[in-house]
């Protein structure tokens, strides 16, 4: 009998467990990008807090479409920090899909 603990995983399974990491120089262009975007977005998501207020005191109700693509948007700004603080290896949107928040 023959004692397998001891012996070596195969060179195959090894290599399949490690991830493809990007070059930091090239996450940093990413994440200068995306905290870009994210400071866009959240100046944009801002401005819309202001028109759903104002759409409020005018039609004294909220616009239903504004609200989910504001919490779209904020679900983004989200995304894009994440991936800068290094709590997420996905790319947000451009490179990756915008996320979908429904109420």
């Amino acid at each position: 009998m023959s004692d397998t603990s001891t012996s070596p995983e195969p060179a195959e399974s090894v290599a399949d467990t490690t991830q493809k990491v990007e070059p930091l120089w090239k996450r940093f262009l990413y994440m200068i990008a995306f905290a870009i975007f994210a400071n866009i977005a959240f100046s944009l998501a801002l401005f819309l807090g202001v028109v759903q207020i104002v759409l409020l005191w005018v039609r004294k109700e909220r616009n239903d479409e504004l609200l989910n693509f504001s919490r779209n948007l904020v679900a983004f700004v989200g995304e894009c920090l994440n991936y800068i603080v290094f709590a997420s290896e996905e790319k947000p949107f451009p490179i990756g899909k915008f996320p979908r928040r429904e109420a």
